[in-house]
């Protein structure tokens, strides 16, 4: 919806630049190509951009209250506000707007932090609060607004995209070593760390104030799970049917045009089917395409699920041409994000934004709901941890190892019983790290340079999933719900809405994501395994949810997910690009890379290794982010520079 930023000085009496805060809004322009706000009092500084949505007349920001003792920069949107509204007229609160960002203004000053439990949508905002002299910031439940900040040596700034605090020359820009090592781990850096020392996330679910140089995060949210849920299969599946009915109603509000990208998998058929029975109007669908890919274009489907909802339909193709969009996705993602998926997804919302201003998504559904294959071989590994340890190396680790001399499926069945062998010992998080992890780290060890290792230490990343997995037992989730929780506490706010959100706004839409609503989530959560996971099938709830509209042979082929054919376009028609920038990496005396290894990894790639293929697209990316940040301060005035010529 909208970008926000903000300065706030240790030094009551040093006042914010007026000047810094329009720098700094003008430089997320692309996220509200609408309306710019600016509010100064003493030490403080608030900005906004606006994309217009919700009171599109009269929802200028940064708004305050009566007696302007409050004032509030908000991104995002509010799906309850008019049920909150109601409650704090009935208290005496008097509206001058009819946004959902006054309603959160009025909250905080009825219930103070505690506001922030009763908001359901997804924000990032912040309140000055002038009779406090306190800053007031917070993020939504699975971080789908992005919220950056940094603490100088006498002030604390805050906003939507990292690019805007860089303009302050106080900020540092030496680079995280610990996050880049994390980047290679998880192919995205895990929050609430950035690619800077001195820039941090808000984490999801948390709240922080500041006073003066004084900061205070808390958590404000957890999910609440009953396990085991009460009532019978065909019960939760009509509670979720009435849910998810409520909650993708609830998601259309909106003054602009609304549509849905629709992959022709099982979550986004299911929302485009239930906006067609919510309105009397085609719905706008979306969808993209691999022109002779097979394997990876599923458009066909979309088409057939866009046909049984009477949509009007969009289709959209993408190919290698669309590497060369990739410094550009980049600039807007901020981050080292080693997930093909956004090359697609960025063309999809440039060519969707010429038809609406808002979209809904299915992102989340897989987490809530056990859609992910590694979530059952997990449990296979967990089983063969019971096998005892000389049986198990002694017997079937060779007999695995043997099944990979063969052709396939005998291969694929060998590989995969030799992870089953090598994890079965392993706690439950590092075992599941292992079926995440992009570079293991034995071949981080050969990628990066020691000097990299050195500064990192061992098992870093263990540590991250071990902290979930903590959390998640506290709950009381059982062994498939430690698994969601840590996919929802990791790859979704760092990666799933980084890129969802970014891409999005750079071409001035709005994304929204109805599997992250925290009642469905807590819903999946809690429904038993056997709902969730089984042998032949994933996600199973949803899929007879939606088999009750669409053709069986729809509802359970194969998943495939939204892959893109990176590693045959490296061995093809970027195979020239590729060697290129390797062999410079061998040359550079800054490389963070191991040149020998880097050579190794080519070979293996065209020798028909997938897996060298992905460890080849982290390093492309991890370099062309390089090259696009290497002075980020320098970049963004050169950026901020020629949208002043514009």
């Amino acid at each position: 919806m909208c970008g926000i930023a903000g300065k706030l000085n240790s030094d009551p009496s040093r006042p914010v630049s007026a000047e810094l805060l329009a720098d700094m809004c003008t430089l997320m322009t692309h996220r509200g190509p609408d309306d710019e706000g600016i509010h100064t009092e003493g030490p403080v500084g608030l900005g906004h951009r606006r994309l217009s949505i919700i009171d599109v007349g009269g929802g200028h920001q940064p708004i305050s209250n009566a007696d302007d003792s409050h004032w509030i920069v908000f991104n995002g949107e509010i799906y309850n506000h008019q049920e909150l509204r109601q409650e704090l007229e009935q208290q005496g609160f008097r509206y001058k707007t009819h946004t959902d960002t006054e309603t959160i203004l009025h909250a905080y000053a009825a219930y103070g932090t505690d506001c922030v439990a009763k908001l359901r949508g997804m924000f990032a905002f912040a309140i000055w609060d002038a009779r406090k002299q306190r800053l007031f910031l917070a993020r939504d439940h699975f971080g789908i607004k992005p919220l950056y900040y940094t603490q100088t040596t006498d002030a604390f700034l805050f906003a939507s995209e990292m690019k805007a605090l860089f303009l302050d020359d106080a900020v540092d820009e030496a680079l995280d070593l610990t996050a880049i090592y994390d980047y290679f781990t998880f192919k995205f850096v895990p929050g609430p760390r950035t690619p800077y020392q001195a820039i941090q996330k808000l984490p999801q679910a948390h709240w922080m104030t500041v006073t003066g140089d004084q900061v205070r995060i808390e958590r404000y949210w957890q999910p609440t799970v009953a396990q085991p849920m009460p009532g019978s299969e065909s019960e939760h599946l009509e509670a979720l049917e009435r849910l998810l009915h409520d909650v993708v109603d609830e998601q259309r509000m909106s003054e602009v045009p609304l549509g849905v990208f629709l992959s022709g998998g099982v979550d986004s058929t299911l929302i485009a089917l239930l906006h067609s029975k919510l309105t009397d109007q085609p719905v706008s669908t979306f969808a993209m395409g691999f022109h002779g890919q097979k394997g990876f274009d599923e458009s066909n489907y979309a088409r057939q699920a866009a046909e049984a909802c009477g949509a009007r339909h969009h289709e959209f193709h993408c190919g290698p041409e669309s590497v060369a969009d990739l410094p550009d996705m980049l600039w807007h993602v901020e981050e080292p994000l080693s997930d093909a998926a956004m090359l697609p997804l960025f063309t999809l919302c440039r060519e969707a934004a010429r038809h609406v201003t808002v979209v809904h998504c299915g992102d989340g559904a897989d987490e809530a709901f056990g859609g992910y294959p590694r979530f059952f071989w997990d449990e296979v590994a967990t089983q063969f941890g019971r096998v005892p340890g000389p049986l198990r190396k002694g017997l079937l680790a060779p007999a695995f190892r043997a099944l990979q001399r063969l052709p396939e499926p005998a291969r694929n069945l060998g590989r995969r019983g030799d992870k089953f062998c090598q994890y079965a010992g392993l706690s439950p998080a590092r075992r599941y790290l292992n079926w995440f992890t992009m570079v293991p780290d034995e071949t981080k060890h050969q990628l990066l340079h020691p000097e990299l290792l050195d500064a990192v230490g061992e098992h870093r990343s263990a540590v991250i999933f071990e902290a979930l997995f903590q959390d998640a037992r506290q709950l009381g989730l059982d062994s498939l719900g430690q698994r969601q929780y840590c996919e929802l506490h990791n790859f979704v706010p760092d990666d799933l809405m980084l890129k969802a959100d970014k891409l999005a706004m750079a071409s001035g839409l709005e994304g929204r994501f109805p599997f992250l609503d925290p009642r469905l989530v807590e819903f999946g959560l809690s429904l038993p395994t056997g709902e969730k996971m089984g042998p032949r099938h994933l996600k199973i709830l949803l899929k007879k949810l939606l088999a009750k509209h669409m053709p069986h042979d729809f509802v359970y082929r194969k998943k495939q997910g939204f892959e893109v054919p990176v590693t045959s376009w490296f061995r093809a028609s970027l195979n020239e690009e590729l060697n290129d920038m390797i062999r410079d990496l061998g040359s550079d005396g800054d490389s963070l890379f191991n040149p020998a290894y880097l050579q190794t990894m080519l070979t293996r790639l065209h020798g028909g290794d997938s897996t060298a293929g992905r460890h080849a697209f982290s390093v492309y990316v991890f370099e062309h982010w390089r090259r696009r940040f290497a002075s980020p301060r320098n970049a963004c005035r050169e950026y901020l520079a020629a949208l002043r010529r514009v």
